[in-house]
């Protein structure tokens, strides 16, 4: 650990949760009180530490732990004085004056004092959430960060919430900032770290049990300069300490399927109700180890969870399994037999009934594989299969704490946290008969360990530290066939892919209405993640000033693997047993991918994937500097200033790349060597060079370049990330306060971390099973690598090639040698608190920010920089001799022509006989290339030339945000916010594309981005959050019945109701073509009209008819953007509009303990939420409402004990 107390600090996890109280010992009339001792008393540990006020009468202490205290006034000539009850909470700065009377020091005045509900200290927006709301608000699965959604200006996106076994605990939204950016602390440890595959997104595998949690606050604008490296919001959580008296709880909590509703799309006419089954149990004890001086806190909870998984799929009927698909939508067309010319095929016949493939048409491993499928249980070619299994979801965690007075002066906390997980579940599709057979088991043990030093130099000069680590392992595994037993090649295992690919269905219409067999997207994932915080604070309080020095810096470590598809992909189109492969024209209403499955002919977006594991290193370190300064008894000014700057990641092993987008390769290549013969459209030949599309020689640049011993990093660091925070706090009267700040935070480097090592150290061999646009076939399922002599595909090229390295391959990069700026986020607020009686306060706050450089993320991602120009693509289709090239006028079927290949001289190949590049799996081992290569910028990469993602998003997000807490009085109190805002922008994903998006809102042209802006994926108009505790009036000791018997009372009386109450606007729906025709973006329609039918969600899901009108958009053109926004403000999912609660009694056996009934219902009046519509234009189901949303669940009760002592 690093200690110091004088020169620069070094941390992370800084972010200071004690608390501070100051202020004034005065007289009747006014005057201060000078050279007065106060003394503060922790009530639980009775540890306290005295000062006296200086010559304003004025007194401070800080570095307090969040707890409750008494303070002591003592002053010669007056009475003492004694305030009783005052709450601290998390990170609160407060301020608590003293009137003293004259009179003799024997008598004591006690005042049992609440804290303040204003706050006239500081300028930051946010919400505490005390323990009376942590633990009588129902919550499913018990996880208290669905309490984080009480705060003004956090809202839920699709894909919110978590998993017992996965938890993400950051995947929301807070004023205007993207998923998944906030950090997360506990007791000033950061237990948030960088997500595992990609950088500028945070995650959270260990969460504490809400039994363990004193309190929490989110914190999400104009916070203190001891805050940074984060996205804008930080949720800062106490958890409970030993006292002197032993304290602790039990509980059980139960759910059984026998109480819940069915989901909206699984009525009881459809099938038997899923089962499961969830039990979640622990307990918790603290107390002295040593009285007034050691105490400890530990507790443990375990989790049995099998839930319900509803599986509807579309697989192969009994007739399509024999190549029979007479009774299919599609008519099936004959890959494998053409005219001379293969300009048109001719439907599949046997025995003279059409749609029939003949038997010796049949790929043997093709018919094997679709033999795997489960059989059919329900009629009909679509959604033929239902089948309800049991997922199981165990856990098991727990936490110790310690903390130690080792004098008056310093003391020692710390605390060890682990959790263990195991999730499993049957591997439906992929198991033939059985469908239980396969097995998907995903363990995960998650670690935290924290250690605090505080040292009390003084009352006002207090120093502490922290050291704390973070530690996750997961090791994922499938249980799938040797793929060897349906044919494939031994040499595909000998390179380490022993089970079964996976077996993909896609269709030309971008409906992917039939299911995949053994999907793997991402499984196999194996990692290690280790981060180290160190942090040091050294806090002064110096007259009216309190001043904070500190820094801090987190160290991250990630071993991680997880290959995309690691058993590699066969991708089986429909386009490709269309009449017209690759032209998009039928737009998939010819062709069938069960067919093409057993015909066995993938198309050539089929991989092999070999990844090795990664071992990165990044890190990220800030000063700074804060002074909260007490002007005047009305008027406060916090002045900050934090620095602050990100190490991009380093691999143990050196296995990184960067590319050098404007490097000299050293090469000239003709590309335009040969001539096209076309005809025009009388008929008439065309021969013309390639020149006449401006190829020609061309000095080829682009590089890349490899990291050595002494220069492991070619990305600058930034280094210029000040920032500045303003707030005041201005107390106009006793009631009111007026409050802003303004401040300039960064957002998290995209240079943390990447799951992949260089793509030279890694390969992802593509299988052409074509090199004439499917006019032959070129390879088989047998042998997908015909050309390697019974190898497979040849091994990562390393660093052999030197800065030519992956020569006709996609150069996927993650780093270039360009700066990684971290994002500049512009945040300010102002507003006003006012106490209203019956002790409810409310406050309303303008709350805005403006965000540059934000990555600029999605699926069609812009790290890539080898794309044709918008301008040239713009050009060549109006070229009449370029549209003539592919024989169909169409600038698609021009893009993809086979042309001569320049390259062929230097690649080994088929017909290929250079040496240079011994690649004999690429694409430029073949004598022809498609024409879309070579008018690349880059045509000597076959794809993707990527580096770091352009950090030229942007953001801007207006609210106006309305919070209101009641402390208890009269039986009820309540807590929440509403929201009005509005967030644009021009990207609202980062650098990981998969967290919380409703769709991806990909753009259209990747040197057009500025066209992207529109209002966010993630806009809310409006939000009502609000949790309520309230006292039913019926009982011994309420407004009714106060004199009934005590068996009356036990049964009827004494109760209470909790209710959670969330209502939250739709977000934005983006609208794309199924069948995208734009070359290197994702293609969005042209607008016609307003774009819905009339009908609502809840109507369009009940009667299956269109939620969006297909009449309102319109097909663009080939290779031409359409004008519909990236989202649409007028066209919305789906909001949320749900009510929890929560009935339950207290009983006292005994003083000093309780028992509590409970019984929880989640979604109490079962509302639907409904997810997205099918948003692709072109689809037979367009805007059709088919699903509910990502994290609904049907209305749910969950039964609960809680003893307490």
């Amino acid at each position: 650990m690093c200690l110091f107390a004088g020169s620069a600090v070094f941390l992370v996890a800084q972010g200071s949760y004690r608390a501070q109280i100051r202020g004034v010992v005065a007289d009747a009339s006014g005057a201060v009180v000078r050279d007065a001792k106060v003394t503060i008393t922790d009530v639980g540990t009775n540890i306290a530490s005295s000062s006296r006020t200086n010559d304003k009468g004025e007194y401070f202490f800080t570095g307090l732990r969040p707890s409750t205290y008494s303070l002591k006034v003592e002053a010669q000539g007056f009475r003492p004085e004694e305030r009783t009850g005052v709450v601290l909470a998390v990170d609160q700065q407060t301020s608590l004056n003293f009137a003293m009377s004259p009179g003799a020091l024997a008598t004591t005045v006690e005042v049992n004092t609440a804290s303040p509900l204003l706050d006239t200290e500081s300028p930051t927006l946010g919400t505490e959430v005390t323990s009376q709301y942590i633990k009588n608000i129902p919550l499913p699965g018990r996880d208290f960060f669905g309490l984080t959604f009480l705060s003004g200006g956090v809202t839920e996106t699709t894909g919110s919430g978590t998993q017992d076994n996965y938890p993400t605990g950051t995947n929301f939204v807070s004023n205007g900032q993207r998923n998944a950016t906030a950090e997360v602390r506990i007791d000033g440890s950061l237990i948030s770290a960088p997500e595992q595959g990609e950088g500028a997104t945070s995650n959270i595998y260990y969460e504490p049990s809400v039994e363990v949690i004193q309190e929490f606050k989110i914190q999400n604008n104009s916070f203190s300069a001891e805050f940074g490296n984060n996205g804008g919001t930080v949720v800062n959580m106490a958890l409970k300490s030993g006292t002197n008296k032993f304290h602790g709880s039990g509980w059980w909590f139960g759910q059984r399927a026998g109480t819940d509703a069915r989901d909206f799309f699984n009525p009881e006419s459809v099938g038997s109700k899923p089962n499961h089954k969830r039990d979640q149990y622990g307990f918790a004890v603290g107390g002295p180890i040593r009285k007034d001086k050691t105490f400890f806190f530990a507790d443990v909870e375990k989790v049995r969870n099998d839930g319900a998984l509803n599986i509807v799929a579309s697989v192969p009927t009994l007739e399509e399994r024999t190549g029979d698909f007479r009774n299919t939508v599609n008519p099936i067309y004959d890959p494998i037999i053409c005219s001379p010319d293969c300009s048109s095929r001719t439907q599949v016949i046997s025995n003279g009934n059409l749609n029939v493939i003949p038997s010796n048409e049949i790929d043997p491993v093709g018919q094997k594989i679709i033999n795997l499928y489960p059989k059919p249980n329900l009629p009909g070619e679509f959604n033929n299969f239902r089948f309800n299994t049991i997922v199981h979801a165990p856990d098991h965690q727990f936490d110790i704490k310690l903390d130690h007075q080792l004098t008056d002066k310093h003391r020692l906390s710390g605390r060890y946290s682990r959790l263990s997980s195991r999730f499993s579940a049957p591997t439906i599709l992929g198991d033939g008969d059985t469908a239980n057979e396969g097995i998907a088991i995903d363990p995960v043990k998650a670690q935290n360990a924290s250690l605090e030093y505080a040292w009390t130099i003084t009352p006002k000069v207090v120093w502490t530290s922290h050291f704390a680590v973070d530690r996750v392992n997961e090791a994922e595994k499938e249980n799938y066939p040797d793929l060897t037993s349906v044919g494939f090649p031994a040499y595909l295992a000998q390179n380490g892919l022993h089970r079964m690919p996976t077996i993909q269905m896609t269709s030309n219409s971008g409906s992917n209405s039939w299911s995949n067999l053994f999907d793997q997207c991402c499984t196999d994932t194996t990692f290690a993640h280790t981060l180290y915080s160190y942090s040091s604070q050294l806090l002064i309080a110096k007259g009216s000033h309190l001043l904070k020095f500190g820094g801090e810096q987190r160290m991250f470590f990630n071993n991680f693997f997880q290959p995309p598809n690691p058993t590699g992909l066969f991708n089986f189109s429909d386009d490709v047993t269309s009449d017209s492969p690759n032209s998009g024209a039928e737009g998939g209403t010819q062709g069938n991918p069960f067919a093409t499955l057993l015909f066995g002919y993938p198309d050539n977006v089929s991989t092999i994937n070999i990844f090795p594991a990664v071992a990165n290193k990044s890190k990220e370190t800030g000063l700074y500097f804060q002074d909260d300064w007490k002007v005047s008894s009305r008027l406060t000014l916090n002045l900050g200033l934090r620095y602050e700057w990100s190490t991009p990641y380093t691999e143990r092993f050196n296995r990184t790349q960067f590319s050098d987008f404007t490097g000299d390769s050293g090469m000239n290549i003709d590309l335009s060597s040969g001539n096209h013969a076309a005809l025009d459209a009388n008929g008439n030949a065309l021969n013309f060079g390639l020149q006449a599309l401006g190829l020609g020689p061309k000095q080829l640049i682009g590089t890349t370049l490899f990291p050595n011993t002494f220069h492991r990093r070619s990305v600058p660091v930034d280094r210029n990330n000040w920032g500045p925070r303003l707030g005041f706090a201005y107390q106009l009267d006793q009631n009111t306060v007026l409050r802003g700040g303004v401040g300039l935070y960064y957002g998290m480097s995209v240079a943390t971390n990447f799951q992949y090592p260089g793509t030279a150290f890694r390969k992802s061999a593509t299988m052409f099973f074509t090199n004439d646009n499917f006019n032959t076939r070129a390879a088989t399922l047998a042998n997908p690598f015909p050309n390697s002599n019974g190898q497979g595909p040849t091994p990562p090229q390393d660093e052999n090639y030197g800065k030519l390295a992956e020569w006709g391959f996609a150069n996927g990069n993650d780093l270039g040698t360009s700066e990684a700026q971290n994002a500049d986020l512009y945040q300010w607020n102002l507003g006003v608190q006012r106490l209203l009686p019956s002790q409810i306060v409310i406050g309303v706050d303008y709350s805005a920010n403006h965000s540059n450089h934000l990555p600029f993320g999605g699926y069609s991602s812009t790290r890539n920089r080898d794309f044709i120009s918008s301008a040239l693509l713009a050009k060549l289709i109006q070229d009449p001799q370029f549209l003539s090239i592919g024989g169909t006028g169409s600038p698609s079927d021009s893009l993809s022509t086979p042309e001569p290949n320049p390259f062929c001289s230097l690649f080994t190949g088929s017909n290929c006989p250079g040496t240079m590049f011994n690649e004999p799996d690429s694409q430029y081992g073949n004598t022809t290339l498609p024409l879309a290569n070579l008018l690349r910028p880059y045509p000597q990469f076959d794809g993707d030339f990527e580096g770091l993602p352009r950090l030229v998003a942007n953001s801007w997000y207006n609210s106006m945000q309305i919070r209101f807490q009641k402390r208890t009085t009269h039986h009820i109190s309540f807590e929440g916010s509403y929201t009005i805002s509005k967030l644009t922008d021009n990207s609202s994903t980062g650098a990981n594309a998969f967290v919380g998006t409703l769709n991806n809102g990909n753009p259209q042209q990747l040197d057009n981005l500025r066209a992207e802006h529109s209002i966010s994926a993630n806009d809310t108009p409006q939000r009502l959050a609000a949790a309520v505790v309230f006292d039913l009036p019926v009982g011994r000791d309420r407004w009714i019945g106060s004199g009934m018997n005590r068996i009356l009372d036990a049964i009827i009386g004494g109760w209470s109701v909790s209710t959670l109450i969330t209502e939250q606007s739709g977000q934005p729906m983006s609208i794309y073509m199924s069948d995208s025709r734009l070359l290197d973006g994702n293609q969005r329609p042209n607008v016609l009209c307003g774009g819905r039918t009339g009908v609502s969600a809840n109507t369009a899901a009940i009667q299956q008819v269109p939620f969006l009108n297909a009449n309102c958009f319109a097909d663009p053109g080939d290779q031409v953007p359409g004008n519909a926004p990236r989202y649409f403000s007028g066209l919305r999912t789906d909001g949320i509009h749900n009510l929890d609660s929560n009935l339950f009694k207290e009983f006292v056996p005994r003083e000093g303990m309780t028992l509590q009934l409970r019984a929880e219902v989640f979604n109490t009046f079962n509302t639907p939420r409904f997810a997205t519509p099918d948003t692709f234009v072109g689809d037979s189901s367009f805007g059709i409402v088919n699903s509910t949303a990502p994290g609904y669940t049907p209305r749910g009760i969950q039964w609960g004990v809680r003893f307490e002592f």
